[in-house]
């Protein structure tokens, strides 16, 4: 009975580690596509482009109205997708002028794909969303910039020091460490311990994905190789999923120049709606001053 008992253990636990891994591959509260350009008035162009491993990702050049050539690539959250990330900055494309490529990343939105890793595979599609614009829009590699929210933030950190031709960044709610933000999430969410949960969701992911170094894929080993381009992080004081010691973490990896704000009052992703004049204000000239 005792040995029945032991494997019975060991096999419930390679489940729960199994079924951990695929909300990681598969969110479970993706959010649906319901904002579109034309709610703001916003011109635009439907883009597609394909990414090394062949799957084909879906979104939006939106065109500045000064006709600037100042161009941001557009990095939206997990479980999220570019409808999300546009209601919380058309601003940068209304009265800020900037030129706008945002895009669903594999599994989310239009995009085509399976499953999401929160940062290793999505560093592919960022080297696709890179080299549509080197295709497409070869001028706006001169005045190039990189906003990413939450996951977006991580991927564009994660992806920067490949990239020269991205002049300057704004990280939103960027997380510092892979491990740490799944055992946070999940001990948020479903109150699961990291030990030994965590550790069997991690090593199951891997295992599941076929790539060892899946969660070695941590922003605050990567973010000092982006200096000497400026970056902004700005975080919520209220975030749970990513506290202000985790963003501030980040920022102290980070070299200079580099600027820090916390919003008051402000939960995960929804800084902008916490201080929507100061953070409009904040972000458009931090993008002005050095694209």
């Amino acid at each position: 009975m005792m040995i029945l008992a032991i494997v019975l253990l060991i096999a419930a636990a390679i489940g729960a580690g199994y079924w951990g891994a695929g909300i990681i591959l598969y969110p479970p509260k993706k959010a649906p596509l319901e904002t579109f350009p034309e709610v703001y008035g916003l011109p635009y162009e439907k883009v597609s482009f394909r990414t090394s491993d062949d799957l084909t990702l879906r979104g939006w050049f939106i065109p500045s109205r000064t006709g600037e050539e100042r161009t941001l690539i557009m990095c939206h959250g997990w479980g999220d997708n570019k409808g999300y990330l546009l209601e919380r900055t058309s601003f940068l494309a209304q009265t800020a002028g900037f030129n706008l490529l945002y895009f669903d990343n594999r599994s989310h939105g239009e995009s085509d794909g399976r499953l999401t890793t929160i940062g290793c595979l999505e560093t592919i599609d960022f080297e696709a969303a890179i080299g549509f614009l080197k295709e497409n829009r070869p001028s706006s590699l001169q005045r190039l910039g990189v906003f990413g929210m939450s996951m977006g933030a991580a991927v564009a950190i994660l992806s920067m020091p490949k990239h020269p031709e991205i002049k300057a960044a704004v990280f939103e709610s960027p997380f510092p460490d892979y491990p740490k933000v799944v055992r946070r999430w999940a001990w948020n969410n479903m109150r699961v311990p990291y030990f030994p949960m965590i550790l069997l969701t991690l090593f199951m992911l891997r295992l599941r994905v076929g790539i060892p170094e899946v969660d070695d894929y941590s922003p605050i080993s990567f973010i000092r190789r982006i200096a000497p381009r400026p970056i902004f992080i700005v975080g919520g004081s209220e975030d749970l999923l990513m506290p202000p010691e985790d963003v501030l973490s980040l920022y102290e990896a980070a070299d200079q120049p580099k600027c820090l704000w916390i919003v008051p009052g402000a939960a995960h992703g929804e800084c902008r709606a916490r201080a929507q004049t100061e953070y409009e204000e904040r972000v458009a000239t931090f993008f002005r001053t050095h694209l």
